[in-house]
């Protein structure tokens, strides 16, 4: 990818997450790509071609990253640590880089404000979720072999739940925009559903 077009398509990205896609303007991509009008419209027909572009880039990091942390992590002890560690993280967040490191509870934030314009973001999120969702099956089958969990816990189940914990985040931001109570709520909620599963 031509680096001015990948610029432009991270700075403006990143602007979203922190303004959100309708406050952002183009002449605000401008300034912060530090490009001009013509150079814009070299690369794009406008804001939401770069949305749309950054939503694909941003979820191909995520996915790559995840499918890492799954080959590093061998028991649902240590998916509960790394998550909570992840999700802590959001609290003191800057949007200053694009990377996978954005947590994806910010980029579900924005394709909730977009989803009504672009239908079609909705695959995007959909294909991670199942990457994400088969992993943490076969984790938690390989947790049952291993004697960590018991062995009469659905392990369908149990995933779809670990996963629905971290989506409540959105729900108690969205609702009372207060980020460490949504985390605090987090952690307590996965270090319960663990304590229901593991063996004594």
């Amino acid at each position: 990818m031509n680096n001015t077009r990948q610029q432009i398509i991270e700075t403006a990205f990143l602007l979203f997450l922190r303004k959100g896609f309708k406050a952002v303007r183009l002449s605000d991509i401008e300034r912060a790509a530090k490009i001009t009008r013509g150079t814009f419209y070299y690369h794009f027909t406008n804001k939401e071609e770069i949305l749309k572009e950054g939503v694909q880039v941003y979820y191909s990091l995520l996915n790559a990253t995840r499918l890492e942390e799954f080959e590093q992590i061998t028991t649902l002890r240590e998916f509960v640590d790394l998550t909570i560690r992840k999700l802590t993280g959001i609290d003191n967040y800057s949007a200053r880089t694009f990377s996978s490191e954005i947590p994806e509870i910010l980029c579900l934030s924005l394709i909730v404000e977009v989803i009504a314009l672009f239908p079609e973001l909705k695959s995007v999120v959909a294909t991670s979720k199942m990457l994400r969702l088969s992993k943490l099956e076969q984790l938690i089958l390989n947790a049952k072999r291993a004697g960590e969990l018991r062995n009469d816990v659905d392990t369908s189940i149990l995933a779809k739940n670990f996963l629905n914990i971290s989506v409540g985040v959105i729900n108690d931001l969205i609702m009372r925009q207060d980020v460490s109570y949504a985390l605090s709520a987090v952690r307590s909620q996965y270090e319960q559903l663990y304590a229901l599963v593991v063996t004594e």
